[in-house]
């Protein structure tokens, strides 16, 4: 039996070879290779500075933002706030004038009453002038003209008030026209007598007083004939 020869076999694996770090490498490959460098202190500082400049503009951004917001807030609380007080106002006013007012039905009715009183102690006072010695209705002319003055001191306290209209200006709003007559002791365009007297409550007319009004001095000189 022949004798076996045991020979060992070597099996060689290819790895791959770590990449080269020559001289004639590309500038990638330099790259590559290169140890990583550590950041420097002023680089630190440079990154700070840019983030606390962007965080600033942010918070004037918002700042800025949150200005015009508050401004535009106040602005319409001060608006509303003033329409409120105008609308206050306007509703105290109305409510003043209703309350002054409030009894116009009342008191208009009350005036053909002062007509009467006032008839009744101007029909007294012609009486009384044509027999003086008349005691009776001299005091009963006395007393219907205190019971006239009562009435017109408690209607006053109200808003009631006698239009003054004899030897006035004739003034529309007031004074009713129902005569114009010549005068020539009152001039133009001024009260000769009052027929009937009126009177307002507060600043309002109630009832126009009907008044004579002047057209001034009479012309008594005639129109000389034309000749041929």
């Amino acid at each position: 039996m022949s004798d076996v020869k045991e020979v060992p076999i070597e099996i060689v694996v290819d790895t791959p070879a770590a990449p080269a770090c020559e001289d004639e490498l590309e500038t990638t490959q330099e790259e590559t290779c290169a140890a990583p460098q550590e950041r420097t202190l002023e680089a630190v500082v440079a990154e700070l500075e840019a983030l606390q400049s962007e965080y600033r503009e942010q918070l004037e951004a918002v700042e800025a933002s949150a200005r015009e917001q508050y401004e535009a807030e106040r602005e319409r609380l001060l608006r509303t706030a003033a329409e409120a007080e105008n609308a206050k106002k306007r509703l105290e006013a109305e409510t003043v004038r209703k309350l002054q007012y409030a009894n116009e039905a009342l008191l208009e009715g009350v005036i053909p009453v002062l007509d009467s009183l006032e008839a009744a102690i101007k029909s007294v006072a012609e009486k009384t002038g044509a027999n003086d010695t008349d005691t009776e209705f001299a005091n009963f002319s006395e007393g219907v003209q205190l019971v006239q003055k009562q009435l017109l001191d408690a209607l006053n306290a109200h808003g009631l008030t006698p239009i003054e209209a004899l030897g006035q200006p004739f003034d529309p709003l007031q004074h009713q026209a129902i005569l114009a007559v010549p005068s020539n002791e009152v001039p133009e365009g001024k009260v000769v007598e009052e027929y009937r007297r009126g009177y307002q409550l507060h600043t309002r007319v109630l009832r126009a007083s009907q008044v004579v009004v002047s057209q001034g001095p009479a012309e008594n000189a005639e129109q000389a004939p034309e000749t041929d």
